[in-house]
C-alpha cells in the first residue's frame, strides 16, 4: 500500500514537472496599424479638423473592439486618406436637406501585399433645417464620423 502511495505521488510529481504550457510564439505578436496622414484640405468645417476627430473615433473603437495596436510607424496595416469633398444636398422638400461626404482612404497591408486597396466612402446623413442644424454642428460632423468609423472598420476586418 505504501508502494502504491508512493508511485502515484512521483506520478503526480513527473505530471506537473512535464506540463508546460506549449504555445507558439507568433500568437503573442499584436498585429499593430498605423494611421498615416489624412488630408482635410477640401473640407472647411469651421473650428474643427475632420481628419484629427476621424484618427481619434478609429483609433478608440479599433483599440475598443480588437486586439490591436496602433503604431507610429511601422505598423502590418497602414492607413492614408482624403478627405475629398462635402455636399449639401437640398431634397424636393425644403425642411430636409443631405450632407454628403466623400473620403478616399488608401489601405497598405505589410504582411499581405496583396491585400493592399483604396476606396472611395461616400457617407451621407440628412438633416432638418426645421432643426437648424448648420453643417458646423457637432451632432451632424459626429455622425458622419461614426459612420466613416464603422464602414472602414467592416472593410478593413470584415471585408465589405
Amino acid at each position: 500500500m505504501v508502494y502504491k502511495n508512493i508511485f502515484i505521488i512521483f506520478l503526480f510529481y513527473v505530471f506537473l514537472n512535464n506540463s508546460h504550457c506549449h504555445y507558439a510564439p507568433f500568437l503573442l505578436d499584436k498585429k499593430t496599424i498605423e494611421i498615416g496622414n489624412f488630408s482635410d484640405n477640401n473640407i472647411n468645417i469651421s473650428g474643427k479638423s475632420i481628419s484629427f476627430e476621424f484618427k481619434k473615433k478609429f483609433e478608440n473603437f479599433i483599440l475598443k473592439h480588437t486586439p490591436w495596436n496602433f503604431v507610429k510607424k511601422g505598423g502590418n496595416i497602414h492607413l492614408s486618406g482624403d478627405f475629398i469633398d462635402y455636399k449639401i444636398i437640398k431634397k424636393r422638400n425644403p425642411k430636409l436637406k443631405l450632407i454628403k461626404m466623400t473620403v478616399k482612404i488608401y489601405c497598405k497591408d505589410n504582411l499581405n501585399p496583396e491585400k493592399n486597396w483604396e476606396k472611395y466612402f461616400d457617407i451621407v446623413e440628412s438633416f432638418s433645417q426645421q432643426d437648424n442644424f448648420p453643417l458646423e454642428n457637432y451632432l451632424i460632423t459626429e455622425k458622419i464620423i461614426n459612420n466613416l468609423v464603422s464602414q472602414l472598420y467592416n472593410k478593413i476586418f470584415n471585408n465589405w
